[in-house]
């Protein structure tokens, strides 16, 4: 029989899970909103029709009507970057019938979104399960998808922010599996490490992770039986996640070892990029290790910033005073994981020297254990003891970081892939224009076409176009792709407009 004071409790929990899943979904709700109001107002990232590319191939390879898949140049190259994601876009595309490049991008646009303002939804999940704080909750949502760079490539970036996204859902799932401790959790976990292995051969990162929590408990078992289940659970978890890696992954079909030639891709990859670094041109391999550090700490809100700092300390400060609790299932080894998961790659990419360029776009999934890891400072702030005036002030400083964060976002829409927090001069355009690549992208061309159309409302723009691009300079070959990306999202009139000559003036607008 349960007492008054239990069911009391049981009571209260599941009033407070209710209130906290009535606001995340309302959260969610919102945002979506917002995400579909502001969909037209981006661009064609450079990578899209690429990536595009990769989804169909993938769909013909795996229903045995084309190699194009294994067979470089084309979307072979890219074959170890988020085929099942890719393939899915292009299966939308095909069961709804869309023909018109605006409708493909646009759709391709709002599902890449959606994805990553679920993974926020389950970062408000994660974050309730391990403070039972729905404002903590709550804040760790909008941390997540207010990062200004990170929301405009939820929109444009479908090769790096569905890693991101699966990222943060795995850690998830992590926790709740470790909490449960059932094969049928371990195996749901295992097949979502699957998936996130084949968005980006890192995802080993958190198959190794799980590995070293469960020889934790393994260690800490008392009974033969304990031991038990958990061996059949980590059977489980690599058994499925193998064979989820296999189903989604068909380049592997045909030869497995391909996986090898993926590992060494990650490490050094084969597209050289010159980089604008603090007033240097840089490439591989001659980028500085600081290269990635700094670019995180430029472009991510001082908000996220400082209360990673803090949790970072905090969790240190638990590990190194109160070591047993890493040990067992609490919070602390949670986040003694999150540290593991930020600072492990970044001292891999570090010590490896590997090919990272464009910002630190290709790590994006480190802001997932960051924001976590802020969640962490904000509650170790909010939970001194020495009263109230010190908790209040961390929840003001968490608002005000928030708010200030939202109005640069909208000051600077729909560019914020080009944002740059307080530790970057930002006093003129000129001087950050100088000094670091800002909009490597290239979406802006976008606004410079719809420019174009609207102080032109009737005759046709000519565009030059060189009748061959082969020996042209790289830099020069992008111009004329970045506006063959972005007429692709405009309206089909509109488009019609536009008119690429071999660079002979004829009869109407003529630009260079």
């Amino acid at each position: 029989m349960l007492d008054c004071a239990t069911l009391h409790r049981r009571s209260l929990k599941v009033a407070a899970d209710f209130m906290f899943s009535r606001s995340a979904f309302l959260a969610l709700a919102v945002f979506s909103v917002v995400g579909v109001a502001v969909l037209d107002d981006y661009g064609v990232a450079r990578s899209e029709p690429f990536q595009r590319l990769l989804g169909h191939a993938t769909i013909d390879y795996a229903m045995g009507n084309d190699d194009a898949l294994r067979i470089p140049p084309g979307p072979a190259h890219n074959r170890f970057y988020t085929t099942s994601f890719e393939a899915s876009l292009a299966l939308v595309e095909r069961l709804m019938g869309l023909a018109d490049s605006r409708d493909i991008y646009l759709s391709r646009h709002i599902l890449t979104h959606l994805f990553f303002l679920t993974s926020g939804f389950f970062c408000a999940l994660l974050t309730y399960r391990l403070f039972r704080s729905r404002w903590l909750a709550l804040f760790a949502f909008l941390l997540f998808v207010l990062h200004p760079r990170l929301y405009a490539h939820s929109f444009l970036n479908t090769k790096d922010m569905p890693f991101l996204a699966m990222f943060m859902i795995v850690l998830y799932l992590i926790h709740r599996a470790s909490q449960r401790n059932t094969v049928g959790a371990f195996g749901l976990c295992g097949m979502s490490v699957g998936v996130l292995i084949n968005l980006r051969i890192m995802g080993v990162a958190l198959f190794a992770a799980v590995l070293a929590l469960r020889a934790c408990d393994l260690f800490k078992a008392s009974d033969r039986a304990q031991r038990r289940r958990i061996l059949t659970s980590v059977g489980a978890f690599t058994l499925i996640a193998t064979l989820t890696l296999y189903a989604v992954s068909p380049y592997l079909w045909s030869d497995p070892s391909e996986l090898i030639e993926a590992i060494a891709v990650l490490s050094q990859h084969p597209t050289h990029v010159i980089s604008l670094f603090q007033g240097n041109l840089v490439r591989w391999p001659e980028i500085p290790a600081h290269y990635l550090p700094i670019w995180i700490a430029i472009s991510t809100p001082a908000v996220a910033l400082l209360l990673g700092c803090i949790g970072i300390a905090s969790v240190l400060h638990h590990g190194l005073t109160r070591p047993a609790d890493m040990v067992r299932n609490t919070r602390p080894r949670f986040g003694l994981l999150l540290l593991a998961c930020l600072l492990m790659p970044m001292l891999a990419v570090i010590v490896v020297n590997s090919n990272i360029y464009a910002t630190w776009r290709h790590m994006y999934f480190l802001y997932a254990p960051l924001c976590l890891l802020a969640v962490f400072g904000l509650h170790c702030l909010a939970s001194f003891r020495t009263g109230p005036v010190l908790r209040k002030g961390a929840h003001i400083l968490a608002v005000m970081g928030l708010a200030a964060t939202i109005f640069e976002m909208a000051s600077i829409h729909p560019y914020q892939n080009s944002y740059f927090n307080f530790l970057v001069d930002r006093s003129t355009s000129e001087r950050l224009r100088t000094r670091y690549d800002i909009e490597y992208e290239g979406t802006a061309y976008r606004e410079g076409l719809e420019y174009l159309l609207r102080r032109h409302t009737s005759k046709p723009i000519y565009l030059p176009y060189p009748l061959s691009t082969a020996g042209l300079p790289h830099f020069i070959r992008e111009y004329y792709r970045v506006i063959e990306r972005n007429l692709l999202i405009l309206p089909e009139k509109k488009r019609r407009r536009f008119v690429f000559s071999d660079g002979v003036a004829k009869t109407g607008n003529f630009f260079i």
